[in-house]
């Protein structure tokens, strides 16, 4: 008698179910606290660009190179898989070979 083994699916991350997640628990947790401030009272402090635009710029930079190195890596992948298939159309031809032979 076989057991069945009780396995978790894992599935992919959905980004937008977990924003809209954290949100609830936020509302949550501000009705917890009392009465939501409306955003026309709330003072945001204003800060200049400036020391934050050096830090964004790398990023994108970063991103763009991970964004070449995943295509040169697609590139490579592509050419590997492409290789493979013809190794093995051979190898099973050859068998036949072998096969017929004996």
């Amino acid at each position: 008698m076989r057991r069945r083994r009780n396995r978790k699916i894992k599935s992919k991350f959905n980004l937008k179910d977990f924003v809209l997640k954290e949100a609830k628990r936020l509302q949550r947790e501000a009705a917890l606290s009392g009465k939501i401030e409306p955003i026309e009272k709330v003072k945001a402090e204003e800060v200049d660009a400036d020391g934050y635009a050096d830090s964004l710029e790398k990023d994108i930079d970063f991103i763009k190179a991970l964004k070449i190195k995943e295509a040169r890596l697609n590139r490579t992948h592509r050419k590997l898989v492409k290789e493979m298939k013809r190794l093995q159309s051979r190898k099973r031809l050859a068998r036949k070979r072998v096969l017929k032979k004996i």
